[in-house]
């Protein structure tokens, strides 16, 4: 399953960087929900975050690490297909689930974090995984983020938002 979560989020960075190729891409994020049943990529720009701040009449700065408000997701087909067999899993995991769970949060962990050291996520691009509708979200990113990012200038700021 590794395998097809790290080649299906290469193929969907791949697809949404050449449609963002004018815009400042400062984070990529894997997410999944509660039940690890989908995949989704996000990413944020910097135009984007600008646009965000407009709208709330609010400092962009406040919704930086906030994937919900990022504005450029994946409709990738390969992306798409992953997430219908994660589905099928999920609801015939059984007592199996808790298994099938930590399996999934490891395999987008290890995507990610292979992907930034294979140079597919440029280094100046945040990274880290998260999940919905979940009491797991602050320990996935914050663990991610460390381990992605370990020298990234943006990891205090973003460890920061969860302290807060």
């Amino acid at each position: 399953m590794k395998q097809k979560i790290k080649l299906a989020v290469h193929e969907a960075y791949t697809a949404m960087y050449e449609t963002l190729e004018d815009e400042q891409i400062y984070a990529v994020v894997l997410v999944t929900d509660g039940d690890c049943g989908s995949l989704y990529l996000t990413m944020g720009t910097e135009k984007s975050l600008l646009q965000i701040g407009e709208s709330y009449e609010d400092n962009p700065e406040n919704y930086r690490f906030l994937k919900d408000e990022f504005l450029h997701e994946d409709d990738t087909d390969l992306l798409q297909k992953v997430s219908r067999e994660l589905l099928d899993r999920a609801l015939n995991a059984g007592e199996q689930f808790a298994a099938h769970k930590v399996e999934i949060h490891e395999a987008m962990s290890d995507t990610m974090y292979e992907l930034k050291q294979e140079g597919v996520f440029d280094d100046s691009i945040f990274a880290f995984i998260s999940v919905t509708d979940d009491a797991d979200e602050e320990r996935l990113e914050i663990t991610s983020a460390k381990r992605c990012n370990p020298n990234h200038p943006s990891l205090p700021t973003f460890l920061h938002n969860w302290q807060q």
